[in-house]
């Protein structure tokens, strides 16, 4: 009958707490639906390296700073993947728009890229002030890895526009493509051949 009991109170508190589950988001802009074909040869090949998070941030709970030394998660909305992961993803997508004559990949190519891209968080997160602020630090290689080419370290505050999840992804995901631009712009500056702007 103990057993009963525990059991049954264990089921009640956890309908209690039952509520629609959280919604799943995705950093960066979706790709379009247009049709499009593009070569993959003759192209310099920017490989993009996975973007260092720190540990308390690559998680799958979308984090707000509460306080000086406290984050809270989102009850109500979560990551699809890992910080880290979204990150590599977004910041290779921004890149991809911003390097229209190079083909970026987030995989090691086959043979040696024309660049390499380092990218290092040291913070990412809404604010209850009503901004996304992002500082990362970013460098590009030569394609062997041994050479910096340029690298800078960025800050940047996005205002959220709006209440709800959905509206800091919206600014999360405008601090990630305003990285990109500017490690586009390094990309571009120190390979030979290509752009200078867009």
């Amino acid at each position: 009958i103990a057993l009963g009991a525990s059991a049954l109170a264990l089921t009640l508190a956890a309908c209690g707490k039952a509520g629609p589950p959280p919604v799943t988001y995705v950093l960066g802009t979706p790709a379009t639906g247009a049709q499009r074909v593009e070569p993959l040869t003759g192209r310099p090949v920017v490989e993009v390296k996975p973007v260092l998070v720190p540990d308390y941030l690559d998680v799958s709970d979308i984090l707000v700073r509460q306080a000086e030394n406290t984050v809270a998660s989102s009850p109500t909305g979560r990551w699809g993947e890992r910080l880290s992961v979204g990150m590599t993803r977004a910041l290779a997508a921004g890149l991809v728009r911003g390097l229209p004559g190079f083909i970026v990949t987030t995989t090691a190519p086959a043979e040696r890229p024309a660049r390499q891209i380092l990218a290092e968080v040291e913070a990412f997160e809404p604010h209850t002030d009503g901004s996304v602020v992002l500082v990362a630090r970013w460098r590009v290689l030569d394609g062997a890895g041994r050479e910096t080419l340029a690298g800078e370290r960025a800050s940047s505050a996005q205002p959220i526009a709006g209440a709800g999840d959905a509206a800091v992804v919206a600014a999360m995901t405008r601090a990630v493509e305003g990285f990109a631009e500017r490690v586009a712009a390094g990309v571009r500056r120190t390979t030979p051949g290509s752009r200078a702007s867009r």
